[in-house]
């Protein structure tokens, strides 16, 4: 009788776990935040991604080097020139009280609706106190409303 409650068990446990996992973020260290600054813009308008990074305590973002994102695709999106990142002056790392900001341009032909942007933000991060570097690629999706 005591084989049928552990086969009982297991699954729940095991349900438990993949629950919780999907609660983490792609990075435990870094929270990252992507939006378009505007949300809604105009075919051929111009318009700024902000990536926020919300690092964990004694974690820092480096500049070099620096934080990339590119786009998965470049249907109705353009990126615009280098990532523009502010480096805080008294550690050399990123100052993170200031989003990181990538210029876009929508394509003149794109048709009014919600375009969902899907892309990759590559950046590296480190531990103050352990002594340890990790480069992370996660990746990041946003809408931008086209209007007429």
């Amino acid at each position: 009788m005591r084989a049928p409650r552990i086969l009982i068990v297991i699954p729940l446990l095991v349900g438990l776990y993949e629950a919780n996992a999907g609660v983490l973020s792609p990075n435990d260290y870094v929270r990252l935040e992507v939006r378009s600054v505007p949300g809604t813009m105009r075919p051929g308008s111009n318009g700024i991604i902000e990536l926020r990074f919300l690092p964990a305590h004694g974690i820092h973002i480096n500049i070099d080097p620096p934080v990339s994102f590119s786009l998965d695709s470049t249907d109705g999106l353009n990126l615009k020139g280098k990532t523009v990142m502010t480096a805080d002056s008294g550690t050399g790392y990123l100052l993170t009280s200031v989003p990181v900001t990538q210029a876009v341009m929508l394509d003149r032909a794109i048709a009014p609706g919600q375009l969902t942007i899907r892309g990759t933000v590559t950046y590296f991060y480190c531990s103050d106190a352990e002594g340890w570097c990790n480069r992370q690629k996660e990746p990041a999706e946003f809408t931008i409303l086209v209007i007429p």
